[in-house]
């Protein structure tokens, strides 16, 4: 199941999976929820845009959505994180 987690903002010189944008993205999550997402069975996305709030030839918005295996690890990931963490519905 995938979840929303949260965005943030950053030069796109920062994105790609530098050390830089996984730094953006820890102190975005926090760090409890930057271990928790990164133990097995849990997969990180980003999924990268065009800045709403600054120049988008510059900056980049980036959506942190987490993957989670069904299992339960999964489960208490839910029940834990359920203010963080939001359900992402498929659209059909």
């Amino acid at each position: 199941m995938r979840y929303f987690l949260s965005q943030c903002e950053y030069k796109w010189t920062h994105a790609k999976k530098s050390r830089m944008e996984n730094m953006w993205v820890m102190r975005e999550l926090g760090q409890d929820l930057w271990k928790q997402c990164n133990q097995p069975g849990f997969n990180i996305v980003l999924v990268r845009s065009n800045s709403q709030t600054f120049p988008g030839d510059m900056y980049c918005r980036c959506d942190i959505y987490v993957d989670v295996e069904d299992s339960k690890a999964g489960t208490m990931f839910a029940i834990k994180y359920s203010d963080y963490a939001k359900p992402v519905t498929k659209v059909q």
